[in-house]
This record gives C-alpha cells, structure tokens and sequence, in this order.
C-alpha cells in the first residue's frame, strides 16, 4: 500500500538525503517491487470517493490539483445512487472504502458521507484522509458518528502546527482509530513531483508499469470509476490552465454500463489512454515543502 512505502521513504531518508540520485533509485526498486503486488487484479474492492476536490492547505506538487481546484463539494444525493449501485453490483462487499479530497472535513455533510458508505457496505474496511487541522473543531456528532461506523482517521503529515494531544483525546475518547501516513513519528517534510507530459509523448506501458495508483487511488465519481486521482483531477489543470488533456471513454468506467463487479476488476488493472500524460520515470523526490504558487510547472515537465 502507499503508506507502506511512505513509512519506508522515511526510514531511509534519515540515512540517505532524500535529494540524493541513491535515494531515488532505492525509492525506484520499492516502487517497482511494490507496484508488482498491487497491479494484480484486485480479490475485493478498494474504492474512494472525494468529499470535496479543495483544501484548506496550499500545497505545491499536489497530486489531487486542490491549488487550482474550484470549490466543489460531493453531491450527497447522486453519492448515495451511485453507493447503491455498487451494493447491488457486488452484494453489499466492499473491501476498503475511503473518504479523501481535498479536504474532506471542509465537506458541511461529512456525517451522512460516512454513515451512507457503512449503511451500503456493513463489513468494509473504512477510512477518512485528512490534513488533521478541523479535527480540533469537529462537533461531538461527528465523533460520535465516526465510532458508531467503525471509521479509522487517517492523518497525512505536513510541517503544520497540529493539536495532537487533543486529537488523540477525542479518539481515544470515542475509540475511534487513529493513524498516520508514513508513520507518526516522522512528518512530511518534503514533497514529490510526479510531472505531466503535456503532449502525451510517453510509453503507456512504461508509465503503467511504474504506477503507484493502480488499484490504489481509485475514486467514484458521478457514477464513474476513475482509476486514479491523475484523470479525477485533471479536469482543474484543464480549467486553470486552459490545457486539453484529452480523459476518453476507455480511462473512465460508467459503473450503470457494467453487468458485475469482475468487470470493474478488469478495468481498474489494465493501461489507460491516459497514462500516456504521465512521465513516471521523471519522478522528483527531495522537494522543499511550500505553499504552490499555482504556477504550471508544478505539476509538468520543464520542456512541457
């Protein structure tokens, strides 16, 4: 899983400096030993949904475009359509189910959120990713919410100023599980760049192949399964950028054009059009963290 990874990244980064061409290419070797587990069909769901594509943070390099992402917030009506529909295409089986954006907690309905995915799939492995900064200022029913569905927290690790002591109260509290991306003890200091290709001049093989979001970063839409965050959010890089990054039909699956869930097996493991975008191998680790300018070439190549 990623955070596996992150925990690995940063136990070596405090032997090797992250910026270093050692670092890379041990971080290479994980990411394809890894990516050779994760690439194989899934044997239970793993899906997600955005509560919201914004953030209350500015992060540059963000891989969901929360930066240039117009404010937008999960439509709770068309959610629980789309929930029901994958209860009926896999009997109420759902492996993982995770709450991401943005920032989820800005979402005004993040209770109903949580407690629709638990109504649709009582037995799935449930989490909620957030920067942690609401956390101190979320109301008692949420808690309460978060413990009566089994809903883990899952904190990302950015050098902010956290009230931990008071989130692990609140948890502890309500025995609601806490956790933290790439361990607890070793925040997030640094960033990494995985840059477009604007013209879509890379192998799609070769980008498949060296992908940490197959089968991972899957997230439902609008009645769409978007294989990864990349094609969800490349919609805000279009927009903010007045760039045409072509998502076709084959990069998308309409989960009412699908007869069983094997199909969403089949189309979440295979190369996309898309991943012709993606220039994997011009990964850049080691970045200092700061706020994005929102300047294009955060997110692609220097020659574009």
């Amino acid at each position: 899983m990623m955070k596996g990874i992150m925990f690995a990244r940063n136990i070596i980064a405090k032997i090797i400096p992250e910026k270093s061409w050692l670092f890379k290419q041990f971080t290479l070797i994980g990411m394809k030993i890894q990516i050779k587990k994760q690439h194989k069909p899934l044997k239970e769901l793993r899906i997600g949904v955005y509560a919201t594509h914004h953030c209350n943070l500015n992060c540059k390099y963000c891989t969901a475009f929360s930066p240039i992402a117009e404010q937008t917030f999960l439509d709770i009506v068309s959610y629980e359509e789309d929930m029901r529909r994958l209860a009926e295409l896999s009997h109420n089986q759902m492996g993982t189910f995770y709450i991401s954006g943005g920032e989820p907690l800005l979402h005004p309905n993040i209770e109903s959120i949580i407690s629709i995915a638990r109504d649709y799939f009582p037995q799935a492995s449930m989490y909620m990713m957030t920067n942690g900064i609401l956390l101190p200022k979320m109301p008692e029913s949420f808690w309460e919410n978060s413990a009566k569905n089994d809903i883990s927290i899952l904190i990302s690790r950015y050098p902010i100023k956290l009230n931990l002591d008071y989130i692990k109260t609140k948890t502890s509290h309500y025995g609601v599980k806490l956790g933290f991306v790439g361990g607890e003890n070793v925040p997030i200091k640094l960033m990494w760049k995985y840059p477009l290709d604007i013209f879509g001049r890379q192998s799609l093989k070769n980008s498949f192949n060296l992908c940490m979001q197959i089968n991972q970063c899957i997230v439902l839409e609008k009645g769409k399964l978007y294989p990864c965050n990349t094609i969800l959010g490349i919609k805000h890089f279009n927009k903010y950028f007045e760039k045409e990054l072509d998502i076709s039909p084959n990069d998308v699956l309409d989960i009412y054009k699908v007869e069983n869930v094997e199909k969403i097996i089949e189309f979440l493991c295979t190369p996309k059009p898309f991943c012709r975008y993606c220039n994997r191998k011009g990964l850049k680790l080691g970045l200092k963290y700061e706020n994005s300018d929102r300047d294009i070439f955060e997110w692609i190549m220097e020659n574009g």
